[in-house]
This record gives C-alpha cells, sequence and structure tokens, in this order.
C-alpha cells in the first residue's frame, strides 16, 4: 500500500522501459537465429545461449543510440516533463524510434538469407535510385509474412510495455532537492552512457565496432547472431562503401600483372621450424641507430642499442614499410596479409570475409598457434580478430594474472610480459606460432619506477620508452637463449606503425612516414646480411612461409620477397594509394597520377616526376591499379582465400 503513495521517478521509468528493450532485441536474436537455422547448422544450444549473452553488449549500444533524445529529456531535472503532455510526446517518440529499430532487426531476418550478412548503410546507399521500392516493400510484407507476424507480436509487447511502465501523475518534490537529485542522476547517467556506448570504461578500450562480434564466435558466419541490426547500421554511418573497379577488362589480363592467389614451389620438403613475432608499438625505423648510421652526419645513435646489435645477426630490409598508420591496422597486414584501405580492416563491413592467415595456415601443419597483448582482454579488436584468423589461444592481461605489474594506463610493463611470453612459449608443443604486441611505447610514455631516469631521453618522451622496450627485448633474449626450442625458431620484428611526432625530415614525408623495420632474426645462421629489396608489413606471412617451404595455394596481397621478384609495396596515405618500386613511389588517387618520386634522389620528395619519367609512371600506374582492383572486387565479392582452400 505504501509503495503505491511513492511516486514512480522519472530515471526507474527509464530504467525500465530500457529493459525492455534488451528484451525484445533478445527476442529478435533468438527469431533471427529460428528463421536461419538452415545457415547456422553447427550452432548448438550451448553455443546459442553463449551469443545470446555476449549480444546483450551490442544491444546496449544500438539501445543507447536509438534512445539518445528519449534519454536525454529523461535525465534532464526538467519539472514538466510530468504532465500529461509531457508523458505522451516522450512515449510517442520511445515506442516510433524502437519499432523501427525492431524492424531492422526483423527485416533481416529475411534479407540475411540474400547477403550473407546483416544489414549495413550500404543498402540505403545500394538502392537510393530504385523507384519501386514502395511495391518492393508491400510484397516483402506479404510474402514473409511469419517475420510481419513476428514484428507485429514484438511491436504488440511493445506498445504493453510502454503503457504499464507509466511517469507518475503530476509528481511533486521540493524544487531543490528535485534539482539536486537530477543533476546528480544526470551526471551518472552521461557517465554510464558514454561506457554503454564505447564497449567498455577501460582506458585502452576502442569503440567497439562489428568485428568485436569475433571474440565469441567460433567462425566469422556466428557473429551474425550476436550483432544485431541497428548496431550495425549506426556503425557504419559516413563509412565509404568501396564500389568495384574494372581497369582490367578480364581476370586472365588483370592475373598477369598481379595475382594475390600464391602457388608457392618450395624448394624443399616443409621445414617446421617454430615461429615468433614480436610488433613493437610505435618502432618506427627512424629510432634505430642501425637504419640510420648518415643522420646528423654520423652522429645519431638511436633508442635500440639491443635491437642494433641483433641486426647484425640478422636478416634485415634496408627500406621496409607499414601498411598502415594506426595499431589496429597492424595484425590483418601482418599476420593475414591484408593492408588498410580507406579504413581499417578490422572495422569495416568486410570483417567477417573467409580469410587465411599464418596462424591457420600453420595450424594446418601442425602448429599450436597463440597470440599475447599485454593490454586488458578486448582491448583494439585484437582478441577478435585473432580469433576470426584462426589462432588457438589469446593471452591477454587477464591470462598474466598480475595487476601489480600493470602501468596504469594501457597494460603489463613490456618487461615482465615478455617474460611471460617465453614462459608460455617454453610450454607449447612444437612446432609454435607466438605472436607478440608490445604496449609500453604508448602515450603517457612512462617507465616503471626502478628505470626512472635509466634511458636516454630524446626530443619526445616516447624515446625512453623506445630504450625501455628494447632493454626488456634484451632481457627475453638473455633467458630466451637458455631454452631448448630457441635455435628452432624464426624471430620477426616489425613494428605497428611509426611513431606520431618523427624527429628528422626524411621520416616526415609520406613515404617516411611509414617507414617500420622488418627484421629476420634465424639464430642458426652465422651470420647477418643486409637486403636492398623493398618489403612490406604484409609480405610477413608469405615470406616466413617461403622460409619455412610452405607448399599449398594461399591467400595474400603481399609477397613472398625471395620468390616473386617483381614484387612492390603499396600502402594508402590520405586518400592516395602509395605504390613503390625500386627507386620510386607512386602516388595514385584512383584515378590518375599525382606524384611520382625519385625516393633514392630526392628523400624529402620535393620534385615531382610525373611529367618527365612518363615510362615509370606508366609502370607504378599499371601496378597500381590492378592492386586497387584486386583489393576492392575482392573484398566485396569475399574472394580472399585460394579457390583450392574453398
Amino acid at each position: 500500500m505504501i509503495s503505491r503513495l511513492i511516486p514512480e521517478p522519472s530515471f526507474i521509468v527509464l530504467l525500465k522501459r530500457l529493459i525492455l528493450m534488451y528484451f525484445l532485441f533478445s527476442l529478435c536474436r533468438l527469431g533471427f537465429y529460428f528463421f536461419n537455422t538452415f545457415l547456422f547448422q553447427g550452432v548448438t544450444a550451448g553455443k546459442l545461449v553463449r551469443f545470446m549473452a555476449a549480444g546483450l553488449k551490442f544491444d546496449t549500444v544500438a539501445i543507447l543510440y536509438t534512445n539518445i533524445l528519449y534519454i536525454l529529456f529523461y535525465i534532464l531535472p526538467l519539472p514538466w516533463k510530468y504532465n500529461r503532455v509531457s508523458r505522451v510526446i516522450l512515449d510517442t517518440v520511445f515506442i516510433i524510434t524502437n519499432a523501427v529499430a525492431l524492424l531492422a532487426n526483423i527485416a533481416d531476418f529475411i534479407y540475411f538469407r540474400f547477403t550473407l550478412r546483416r544489414t549495413t548503410m550500404t543498402l540505403f546507399r545500394e538502392f537510393s535510385h530504385e523507384t519501386n521500392l514502395g511495391k518492393l516493400s508491400f510484397r516483402f510484407i506479404f510474402d514473409y509474412w511469419p517475420a510481419t507476424l513476428f514484428f507485429l507480436g514484438v511491436l504488440a509487447v511493445l506498445i504493453y510495455g510502454v503503457r504499464r511502465i507509466r511517469m507518475p501523475d503530476n509528481y511533486k518534490e521540493p524544487l531543490v532537492s528535485y534539482f539536486l537529485k537530477g543533476l546528480v542522476v544526470m551526471a551518472l547517467s552521461i557517465g554510464l552512457f558514454i561506457g554503454g556506448v564505447r564497449g567498455g570504461f577501460r582506458h585502452s578500450t576502442r569503440p567497439i565496432t562489428l568485428s568485436n562480434a569475433g571474440e565469441y564466435v567460433d567462425e566469422p558466419k556466428e557473429t551474425h547472431i550476436v550483432l544485431n541490426t541497428p548496431f550495425c547500421l549506426y556503425k557504419t554511418i559516413g563509412i565509404q562503401d568501396f564500389e568495384k573497379v574494372h581497369f582490367f577488362a578480364s581476370e586472365d589480363s588483370l592475373e598477369a600483372v598481379y595475382n594475390p592467389v600464391k602457388h608457392p614451389v618450395p624448394d624443399g620438403p616443409f621445414v617446421p621450424r617454430n615461429v615468433v613475432i614480436f610488433i613493437l608499438e610505435s618502432f618506427g625505423t627512424e629510432n634505430f641507430g642501425f637504419f640510420n648510421k648518415d643522420l646528423e652526419n654520423g652522429k645519431y645513435k638511436g633508442y635500440t642499442p639491443f635491437l642494433d646489435s641483433l641486426c647484425h645477426h640478422s636478416l634485415v630490409f634496408r627500406t621496409s614499410y607499414a601498411n598502415g598508420r594506426k595499431s589496429i591496422d597492424a595484425l590483418p597486414s601482418v599476420l593475414s596479409s591484408i593492408p588498410h584501405v580507406r579504413e581499417p580492416y578490422i572495422v569495416t563491413q568486410y570483417y567477417d570475409n573467409k580469410i587465411n592467415s599464418l596462424g591457420s595456415l600453420l595450424k594446418e601443419k601442425g602448429y599450436y598457434t597463440a597470440f599475447f597483448h599485454g593490454a586488458p582482454n578486448g582491448s583494439m579488436g585484437f582478441s577478435s580478430f585473432t580469433r576470426l584468423a584462426g589462432f588457438d589461444h589469446y593471452y591477454g592481461m587477464s591470462e598474466y594474472g598480475n595487476s601489480d605489474d600493470f602501468d596504469g594506463t594501457w597494460g603489463i610493463w613490456d618487461e615482465p610480459f615478455f617474460q611471460f611470453f617465453r614462459q608460455k612459449l617454453g610450454s607449447f608443443p612444437e612446432p609454435f606460432l607466438g605472436v607478440i604486441f608490445s604496449v609500453s611505447s604508448h602515450h603517457p610514455f612512462e617507465l616503471p619506477a626502478k628505470y626512472k631516469g635509466k634511458f636516454p631521453e630524446g626530443p619526445h618522451p616516447i624515446h625512453r620508452t623506445i630504450a625501455y622496450t628494447d632493454h626488456a627485448l634484451r632481457m627475453f633474449f638473455n633467458e630466451a637463449r637458455k631454452e631448448p626450442w630457441f635455435r628452432n625458431t624464426l624471430f620477426v620484428f616489425t613494428a605497428d606503425h611509426t611513431q606520431t611526432t618523427p624527429s628528422h625530415p626524411e621520416y616526415l614525408t609520406s613515404a617516411g612516414l611509414f617507414r617500420v623495420p622488418v627484421i629476420f632474426y634465424m639464430p642458426w645462421a652465422d651470420s647477418g646480411s643486409v637486403s636492398d629489396d623493398l618489403i612490406q608489413q604484409t609480405d610477413i606471412m608469405p615470406t616466413v612461409l617461403g622460409m619455412l617451404h610452405y607448399d599449398k595455394p594461399y591467400f595474400a596481397f603481399g609477397f613472398d620477397v625471395f620468390h616473386e621478384p617483381e614484387h612492390f609495396v603499396a600502402n594508402y596515405h590520405s586518400g592516395v594509394f602509395q605504390i613503390f618500386q625500386g627507386d620510386y613511389m607512386l602516388q595514385f588517387n584512383g584515378v590518375t597520377t599525382t606524384g611520382l618520386y625519385d625516393l633514392h634522389q630526392d628523400p624529402l620528395l620535393n620534385h615531382n616526376l610525373a611529367e618527365t619519367k612518363k615510362d615509370v609512371r606508366a609502370r607504378l600506374e599499371l601496378l597500381a591499379k590492378a592492386f586497387m582492383q584486386q583489393y576492392v572486387n575482392r573484398m566485396i565479392e569475399n574472394r580472399m582465400t585460394a579457390p583450392e582452400q574453398n
């Protein structure tokens, strides 16, 4: 009796109505699955429960975005929202906006069968010129009447729920206390809203996107059960779609210039060596003394004394490039030979394309595969990508299990996490593939307390953390050399991208901004060598496979640089494709060449040779067009494996 006399405050009404939407979104997820069970035959009851639970994270984003205006009015301390007119308006807004979101979910019960993808904003661009959409929609309603009935059912539940969960009539409270409580609720609600739409509250959490669903599934197609359609629509607003290009009239003429399907002819039988790859945060080539012996009139020392010493005993490429400018670009480039073009692959609508990776290909050869990243699990979407890429295990901050070594911002300090990595490698069955992505050389560029003042300071605070991670590598190798697996292991070193603030003009050009090291250390080899060949991150996967004498067809946008003599480098910068071959770099905007430079003679790119070196321009422009057509069309058509792999 007493509870009925207490007016129900607006934020309790808001909370209950949002819970209602979680229930309806979950009903839609079940409906999506049961309408399409023939497409998800490997999904067991246990898997479905897991997918339902995981989907709540994506539902949170969709529900919050759908109701952003409604939430705003509810959390503002405005007394008039309790009068009858305001309640009717707010109820109507809530019903209409959520009905549209539910309709989008339910339309995909059927449309998914035709596209095998959740609907994104691409749909509206694809049908923007259709004149019979009204007629098609009308047919859809009747031809697929079970989905229509499902929508009417959830709409009825929505309307019933809104009528049951109501604002109190003419709620009264002293004005001062009302505003004070309202401001507290508003501040709390804003914080929860930001965390909800980002997918978490950690500093290292990137805003959640479509590919994060891969963290909870066993194969890419299952991500569509975890996702919901409003989420996919919101997350693809403003993302530019690819449109097919046709520079070459036939596949034969295109493949004669550039073919990403590899049919290796190895020099001998497969060699099952262990493979360990270090992807080092912001370790641009500029940081190395080894690569910059002429910098600052020969006085430049760099910040990587250990890696510099290791270079003398490694196969090193004098000129090597990244295929992206963000950490999120590095994993697809290094592990699956998929470069960044326009958007990071992980956040595009093509994230669930069937792909191969170094992990999936070597697993077929009996390798144990694992990825390590000292950040909180889920950071950067790495756990979801490596799962989609076929890696067996992911080791993050949770698996490390000692928060005392947390740097306070990004993850576990590199030195202890590298030792954790080494210990785990020693427990794996051989052969194994172990990949680790470092974290410490990242803003705010802090050091463990015991190392304050121990490393050289450069023009930027990042340099001391570069030196720290180099020291962590020295400590790793001091111990790893004692391990029985060490001499049978191929070590690869690269960076995710260059640092954001280069200190020398050579590294500020559109070429220099992509200069990262690619180093192959082979403990069984007697000495090192330096190659003048160009190499890029996307070449790492095919080159490693070539060094192991891999003998099966596979797909890679990069090259095995030892067995494909006509290889070239391709990256994408500010709307322009950059093609490197020999001494030259061509810039192609998708229509015409905008620049051609001789990197050897003109490292600062002051002299555009596009009009004077027309033979070089024509040759590199042909490569640019071939690369662009293969990349874009295969991405759209989901043809990113060798035909023999399908």
